[in-house]
């Protein structure tokens, strides 16, 4: 598990590198990002489904968002965009447009309702942390 929140820490912390954060915000970042993919692998030690799993992740990023966002004084975007990229399900897509080209339409099928599930737990993770953190305001 160490091993795969580091990784964690070290994808976040591309690709904030990538959308050029700043400096003092781009560790901070990478930490949030470490706690989503704790808050995902933990979700799938309880309940083994990618999508509770994304869902859980993404409550957690739009949390530490929130948090280093008011610490930091900047937009919780900067912290929330960069720790989210992993949780796109980049995979799910692949298999489903190569069962298209390979004519397994039922596997599309199933990938393609995967792919939305997640693309879904991940929108209303965010809408759901979000949502709080402006009423509260």
């Amino acid at each position: 598990m160490i091993y795969q929140l580091i990784f964690g820490f070290l994808s976040t912390v591309g690709f904030a590198i990538l959308f050029n954060l700043p400096k003092d915000s781009i560790i901070i970042s990478g930490l949030s990002g470490a706690i989503c993919w704790a808050g995902y692998i933990i979700m799938m030690y309880i309940y083994p489904s990618s999508i509770a799993a994304t869902f859980t992740a993404a409550v957690f990023i739009g949390i530490t968002g929130e948090i280093f966002a008011r610490k930091k004084k900047n937009p919780s975007t900067i912290f929330i965009i960069p720790g989210i990229i992993p949780l796109v399900p980049g995979v799910y897509s692949y298999k489903t447009i190569l069962a298209i080209i390979q004519g397994n339409y039922t596997q599309a099928f199933e990938f393609s309702l995967q792919t939305i599930g997640i693309a879904l737990a991940i929108a209303a993770g965010l809408i759901f942390v979000l949502s709080f953190a402006r009423i509260k305001k």
